[in-house]
């Protein structure tokens, strides 16, 4: 018998991890479907390609996939991304890259002068636009997921922020999920999320709310301490 080639071996060794991890997703434990928890990306690789919310996404190879924000393109913020993930045992390493382009500025500088009641406020343009930096560490931990998120985003401001979760598989595919963490650079900023997760063979749910303490005159109230949190996904798997 022929042995294998060098090439061959080195491509088993690649896909090896991500091969894993998809049968250890099978047997049990934490699922999203989209690698998403709750306002974090999840330690978690996209072995199918998905469509959802908060997540559209397409695996390519050896833990590599393209992804977008459904929202972020439903709000005026078309955005791309590249994410690549391997699982090693209980370990999970994640990093990942996305370009937004803000392009309704005008529309929502519009739509907020023109019902603030704050005299002082005669405009208002986000800038949105720029590239984000993210990576994710996690044990999983059969039922239990366990992760830290780092993330670094240049806007017109630059920001950096820490967050750590917690996921617990309590039945079937159903899993709740808890956030906890601070933006260091750009505000610090406290930032809490708690909610459930649901991440079926093809049907993936997240149903929650996140503290995000945001005041801002052109907000209602000019404050925002809670904003709910709405996801909904298919698996082509």
């Amino acid at each position: 018998m022929k042995p294998p080639s060098n090439a061959a071996c080195a491509l088993a060794i690649l896909l090896s991890p991500c091969l894993a991890a998809a049968d250890e997703d099978n047997a049990g434990g934490v699922r999203t479907n989209t690698a998403r928890l709750l306002t974090t990306d999840a330690a978690e690789i996209i072995d199918a390609p998905v469509l959802g919310l908060q997540r559209a996404a397409l695996p390519l190879f050896a833990g590599l996939a393209v992804d977008t924000s459904m929202y972020a393109n439903a709000l005026l913020a078309p955005n791309v991304g590249l994410r690549w993930a391997m699982a090693a045992g209980p370990h999970r390493v994640v990093v990942g890259a996305r370009y937004t382009h803000f392009v309704g500025a005008s529309v929502y500088s519009d739509i907020v002068t023109s019902e603030a009641d704050t005299p002082a406020l005669q405009r208002f343009e986000p800038e949105l636009s720029g590239p984000s930096f993210y990576g994710v560490y996690g044990l999983a931990l059969g039922a239990v997921l366990v992760q830290g998120e780092a993330r670094y985003g240049v806007y017109t401001s630059d920001y950096l922020a820490f967050t750590g979760a917690l996921a617990f598989n309590f039945a079937g595919h159903w899993s709740v999920v808890g956030e906890a963490g601070v933006r260091v650079k750009g505000g610090a900023t406290l930032r809490a999320a708690a909610g459930i997760r649901y991440g079926g063979e093809h049907l993936g749910l997240g149903l929650g709310a996140t503290y995000v303490d945001m005041s801002d005159p052109a907000l209602p109230g000019e404050s925002l301490p809670v904003l709910p949190v709405v996801d909904l996904s298919w698996s082509f798997r």
